[in-house]
C-alpha cells in the first residue's frame, strides 16, 4: 500500500485530504516527472497496482503520489483536482465509471491523462493526450470461448453459465462480448443458461451460481470474466455436491488462486492478463506524454495513438506452473 507519511507530517496530511480528497497519499521526493494515480478503489488489488505503479515511477526517476476514490465520482474528480493544484505533470486514472471520462478530463486541465483499470468510451481519447493502456479484453473472452469449443468439439449444443463484472466495467464488457461473438461464430447451438454479474467478487458468484443450481438446468461450462468469479461457481458446485469433473470452469487473469484451482484440478483454464507489463508502460507512457512525447514507437500502441495494448496468454494444466 501507498502508505502516508505519519508523526510531524501528520497534520499537513489531514489539511491535504480535506482539501483534494487525496487518499494514503506519498510523495517520493524525485525531481522528474510527477504522477499521480487515482484508483478506483482501496484493497488489495488496486492498492498492488498503486505499489508497483510506484515502483516503476521511482525507478524512472518520477515522483509518484496515489488516492483511492472508493467508487465515489465527486472523490474521485477532487482527487484529480487537488492533484492539479500540486502541480502534477500527468495523471494515471482508474475510472470509477467510463462515463466520467469528461469530467476527470476537465478536472485535469490541461494536463494528459493515461487511462488504465477501466476504459472509457474511445471518444473521449485523443492522440499523446489521453490513452488507455491495458490487454484487448475481447481477446480474453476470446480464448475463453477457443477452449470450450476446443474440449466440446463434439457436441453441437453447450449450455453456457457466465458470471460477470461490474455491469458498465470495460473488462466485463469486453470479455463477455469476446466469449459470445466466438462461440456464436462457431456454429453451434449455444445456450446461455444463467448470466449475471458477481462484480468481480468469489462470494457473490458463490451465491449465484448456488441460485442456478437450485434450477436443476445443467451447465457444460461456467465462463466468469475472472479468477475469483470461477472459484466461487467451483465451491457452489462442490457445496451442492455436483460432480464437477464434466463441467469447464474458466477464468481471467491467472491470479495466484486461479493457478492454484488450475494446478489443483478445480479449475481448467484462466488467461494471465500481464500486470506488470501493463504498469510499466502506463508508466513509461505516463513520463513521454508529460515530456511532450509520443507513444508511437511503443509496443502495442496502435497507429491512431489512442491506446496501448499488450497481448493476453492461454493458461491451462499443460502451462500452468510458468505462472505460479
Amino acid at each position: 500500500m501507498v502508505k502516508r507519511t505519519k508523526a510531524l507530517f501528520m497534520a499537513a496530511a489531514v489539511s491535504v485530504l480535506l482539501t483534494s480528497g487525496c487518499q494514503n497519499k506519498d510523495q517520493s521526493g524525485s525531481s522528474g516527472t510527477k504522477i499521480y494515480y487515482t484508483a478506483i478503489e482501496s484493497g488489495d488489488y488496486y492498492e498492488g497496482w498503486a505499489n508497483q505503479l510506484k515502483e516503476q515511477a521511482e525507478a524512472n526517476g518520477s515522483s509518484f503520489d496515489a488516492g483511492y476514490a472508493e467508487n465515489s465520482v465527486e472523490t474521485q474528480v477532487a482527487q484529480v483536482k487537488g492533484a492539479l493544484k500540486e502541480g502534477t505533470d500527468v495523471f494515471l486514472c482508474g475510472l470509477v465509471s467510463p462515463d466520467i471520462a469528461v469530467e476527470i478530463k476537465a478536472a485535469a486541465g490541461d494536463v494528459p491523462v493515461v487511462f488504465i483499470n477501466n476504459a472509457p468510451p474511445e471518444g473521449q481519447l485523443a492522440k499523446d493526450k489521453y490513452i488507455y493502456v491495458a490487454s484487448d479484453e475481447f481477446m480474453a473472452g476470446q480464448y475463453q470461448a477457443e477452449y470450450i469449443l476446443e474440449k466440446f468439439a463434439a457436441k453441437d449444443e453447450i449450455n453456457v453459465v457466465i458470471l460477470k463484472g461490474p455491469k458498465d466495467a470495460s473488462g466485463t464488457i469486453g470479455r463477455t462480448e469476446g466469449l459470445k461473438q466466438t462461440l456464436g461464430a462457431s456454429g453451434k447451438k449455444i445456450n446461455y443458461v444463467f448470466e449475471d454479474n458477481a462484480n468481480w467478487n468469489e462470494d457473490i458468484a458463490k451465491e449465484l451460481t448456488g441460485m442456478f443450481l437450485k434450477t436443476g438446468r445443467q451447465a457444460d461450462c461456467v465462463a466468469a470474466n475472472n479468477d475469483d468469479m470461477a472459484i466461487g461457481a467451483v465451491s457452489a458446485f462442490e457445496e451442492a455436491g455436483i460432480n464437477t469433473e464434466p463441467v469447464l470452469f474458466l477464468g481471467v487473469d491467472a491470479s495466484a488462486g486461479g493457478c492454484e484451482a488450475i494446478a489443483g484440478g478445480r479449475m481448467d483454464f484462466t488467461v494471465f492478463q500481464p500486470m506488470s507489463a501493463q504498469i510499466e508502460t502506463a508508466v513509461k507512457a505516463a513520463a513521454n506524454l508529460a515530456e511532450g512525447k509520443g507513444t508511437r514507437e511503443m509496443e502495442g500502441a496502435s497507429e491512431d495513438g489512442k491506446y496501448i495494448l499488450l497481448p493476453f496468454e492461454k493458461v491451462d494444466i499443460n502451462n500452468v506452473a510458468e505462472y505460479q
